[in-house]
């Protein structure tokens, strides 16, 4: 039996550099959020600071890193990476639009300037879904 590796990074798909690039400036601004205010605090009282207009606190910071940390793993398979950006363009979409109408997504998250907050979920949301859909025309265009 021939074992199987994952391909080297030079064959990768528009999909897998697309989803690390991203994932990576995601974990950067998510780091730069815990620097700015690390406390871990929910709800109202909830201790924020805005860095590149959006609201962050530990909280905030450690769920992108569960969002975003993953995305190297699955960036090993060209399918999971293209699952991956659909999955984190849907997460967004939806974390988003729930910023629009809430200061407080999820009862934990507090977003005193929410509106900004959706935009960016909205945008980067947008972004992910962008890469999926030009790698899924790569592959149609490939297919022909």
């Amino acid at each position: 039996m021939e074992a199987t590796t994952a391909p080297r990074r030079s064959e990768w798909t528009f999909a897998q550099w697309g989803l690390v690039a991203l994932a990576t400036l995601q974990l950067l601004w998510a780091t730069a959020g815990l620097i700015a205010e690390p406390s871990i605090d929910f709800g109202d009282g909830a201790v924020t600071k805005q860095v590149l207009g959006v609201d962050f606190n530990g909280v905030h910071a450690l769920s992108g890193y569960l969002l975003f940390l993953p995305a190297y793993y699955f960036a090993l398979r060209p399918r999971w990476a293209l699952y991956y950006c659909a999955y984190v363009a849907a997460a967004l979409w939806a974390t988003g639009v729930w910023a629009l109408f809430d200061h407080q997504p999820a009862y934990v998250f507090t977003f005193p300037n929410n509106h900004s907050d959706a935009y960016f979920h909205l945008a980067t949301g947008t972004l992910f879904a962008i890469v999926a859909v030009v790698q899924v025309a790569l592959d149609r265009g490939a297919a022909d």
